[in-house]
């Protein structure tokens, strides 16, 4: 069977001049938003992100003092 062509229509969204508040509600009262979310989230934010990043800072400084030592004698 043959495919039959499907005519396109194109769909135009335009914004008046007089209305060009779009993006305000982005930016709109950002920085509570940050300060909710992390207030919301601290327990995870530590847990997931702030322990291990200072445990493997940790154990690469443990593991280079520990090749220092070991090459120095």
């Amino acid at each position: 069977m043959g495919k039959v062509p499907v005519r396109l229509r194109e769909v135009v969204y335009t914004l008046s001049p007089f209305e060009q508040t779009v993006m305000n509600g982005v930016v709109k009262d950002l920085p509570a938003k940050i300060h909710r979310k992390f207030a919301e989230n601290w327990v995870d934010v530590g847990v997931f992100f702030i322990a291990p990043v200072a445990a493997t800072f940790a154990y690469a400084n443990d593991f280079l003092e520990k090749e220092k030592q070991h090459h120095r004698h």
